[in-house]
């Protein structure tokens, strides 16, 4: 059912996302494309706020608070798994991998050498504080509109 906390919650997380990718984007490696970069850390953030954020607020401002970080975790967790698919299956279609574990374990390894570029102080503080203040304005606009 949509609710104004779900499509607020969806937009903010969109802009954290084209955020965050702006602070990403330099830290990538020389000749990387990054063609899908924004669709990606657009669509797979507000579907994550839909989805969590949209059914677990309306419990208080701390709930709030943590569902907002808690929502945050879950789109940056997706977001880097499907860039790692991605390149996984782009290395596999190059024959780089022995057989479909080795394809698995790599993949692995991919997302933790992404998920390494959002240790910067400006990703990790348009996270923090974006998820806070998203959990904060969609539980106030669960009250005002809910």
């Amino acid at each position: 059912m949509p609710t104004a906390a779900r499509l607020i919650s969806a937009v903010l997380f969109a802009l954290i996302g084209i955020l965050v990718a702006g602070v990403v984007k330099p830290l990538l490696p020389e000749g990387q494309p990054t063609p899908y970069l924004y669709p990606v850390v657009i669509v797979i953030p507000m579907l994550c706020a839909w989805r969590v954020i949209g059914r677990l607020i309306g419990r208080g401002a701390v709930s709030a608070i943590n569902t907002g970080v808690y929502g945050i975790v879950c789109a940056i967790t997706f977001s880097v798994l499907a860039f790692a698919i991605g390149e996984m299956l782009k290395r596999s279609m190059r024959l780089q991998y022995g057989g479909p574990m080795d394809a698995i374990t790599g993949m692995f390894g991919i997302f933790l050498e992404y998920a390494q570029l959002l240790i910067h102080p400006m990703a990790i503080g348009y996270l923090l504080v974006g998820g806070i203040v998203t959990g904060l304005i969609a539980e106030w606009s669960h009250h005002k509109w809910g």
